[in-house]
């Protein structure tokens, strides 16, 4: 192997180290988000079994607190964007939340996917060095 196919390959190496480290940090970025998705499911389910002039502790900010009583346990407000919120049903908002958690699960297959193919390209150029 010559000296210029060798630099070739250890600059294709590095960049393939540099891509796998920004898809690693991606992906758990995304499993953050699934995570959340997850816990939002969690959370609406429970909504689901209050009952109509129950008392809650709904977060102001990361520690802060206020009571409030549920008025209305047939909708929540969901924001669409743009300071936009509307009125949707427990199940509506568990079928938005599994839309998201399918697209996102997706994505994230399709990155390892990615992943998996450099590693292997990876694995293909190291043995041309041996």
């Amino acid at each position: 192997m010559s000296d210029m196919n060798k630099q070739e390959l250890y600059a294709e190496l590095k960049e393939l180290d540099d891509e796998i480290k920004k898809l690693n940090q991606h992906l758990e970025r995304i499993d953050e988000q699934l995570s959340e998705l997850n816990s939002s499911k969690i959370i609406v389910n429970e909504f689901s079994a209050f009952k109509k002039g129950e008392e809650l502790r709904v977060p102001l900010s990361s520690g802060i607190y206020i009571k409030t009583e549920v008025t209305d346990t047939k909708k929540i407000m969901v924001n669409v964007g743009a300071g936009v919120s509307v009125e949707k049903t427990p199940k509506e908002v568990t079928k938005i939340l599994d839309t998201q958690l399918v697209e996102l699960s997706g994505y994230r297959e399709r990155l390892v996917e990615q992943m998996r193919a450099m590693i292997q390209r990876i694995e293909v150029i190291q043995k041309e060095f041996e």
